[in-house]
């Protein structure tokens, strides 16, 4: 069985949040905002996008919506 957190990760935005018409898979958004708020700094997107795989389902969607929405 495939691990929850990583499938919602992988879930289109607008499938995810009802307030986004955005069809980018949610881990795409949160790497292109990581990417863009620090200035194209690969090794900080990764260490922010590697707490996310540390979180419940639950926990992912909360944190997303807080910095995407």
């Amino acid at each position: 069985m495939a691990d929850e957190k990583f499938e919602t990760l992988d879930i289109p935005m607008n499938e995810v949040f009802s307030w986004s018409e955005d069809k980018t898979p949610l881990r795409d958004a949160l790497w292109n905002h990581f990417m863009e708020a620090s200035n194209k700094d690969t090794l900080s997107t990764l260490k922010h996008l590697k707490a996310f795989e540390k979180m419940s389902s639950d926990e992912v969607k909360t944190e997303a919506a807080k910095v995407l929405q």
